[in-house]
């Protein structure tokens, strides 16, 4: 097992001190509204917004900074890569549909920036406090090695564990139908990340409006699911 598999491994480690594994993104609101107490109902949403939600697009943008990453770091076009570097970064960030979403952003961003420092890979670029998860996600597979079809799973898996995480904490489902869950969102996880390795991110289609709405609460779910 070379390193980069090793690091992969850590990336997407609970242990990660970047906070954002402790958001549901709505979660707790949506499953209030729509009264959901149900496991599958929760296995069928996170589905759901595999091949549908927003998750998609952050998932597609990872591999346009990964490749300006790569060009900017054999010295082509530095100036223009740059520029679209941050271009992206804060098209991505106005696509949220709240501010609470963006905040979380911001938050997980700067502990994974801070996390690759101590690592020995500094962010050298322009950056500031205000910068999205993507973006920083993207810059530590790229100096881990990783490859972009990895970057992108594991992306996808962090993100559905993170809801599976929440779910736990918010209707009677245990740890091992958790697990169960987790297992069959593999293939999904799969499926969904070698397609978007075929897509543009024009080409990339998303929408849920009920959780984007339930979105709207997000500054409520954090003290409330994980202050203990």
């Amino acid at each position: 097992m070379n390193e980069s598999h090793l690091l992969k491994n850590l990336l997407i480690s609970p242990n990660l001190p970047v906070g954002g594994f402790c958001y549901s993104e709505g979660f707790e609101s949506f499953f209030d509204s729509k009264n959901i107490k149900e496991s599958d109902n929760v296995k069928d949403l996170i589905i759901f917004e595999l091949k549908i939600g927003q998750i998609r697009l952050d998932a597609t943008l990872l591999q346009e900074f990964y490749d300006i990453f790569d060009e900017i770091h054999n010295d082509k076009s530095i100036k223009i890569n740059l520029k679209k570097l941050l271009s992206l970064d804060k098209w991505i960030l106005s696509s949220k549909d709240s501010i609470e979403i963006r905040e979380q952003q911001f938050q997980m961003s700067k502990s994974l920036f801070d996390l690759t420092k101590e690592f020995g890979y500094e962010y050298l670029y322009e950056k500031n406090q205000k910068n999205s998860w993507p973006l920083a996600w993207s810059w530590a597979c790229y100096c881990f090695g990783i490859n972009k079809l990895e970057m992108v799973e594991n992306f996808l898996y962090v993100w559905s564990a993170n809801q599976l995480s929440a779910a736990l904490r918010l209707i009677p489902m245990g740890a091992t139908k958790a697990q169960i869950i987790q297992k069959d969102l593999l293939t999904i996880i799969t499926e969904v990340s070698k397609e978007i390795m075929d897509k543009k991110i024009e080409d990339v289609y998303f929408g849920n409006v009920s959780l984007a709405m339930a979105q709207q609460n997000h500054n409520d779910l954090y003290s409330k699911l994980f202050r203990n």
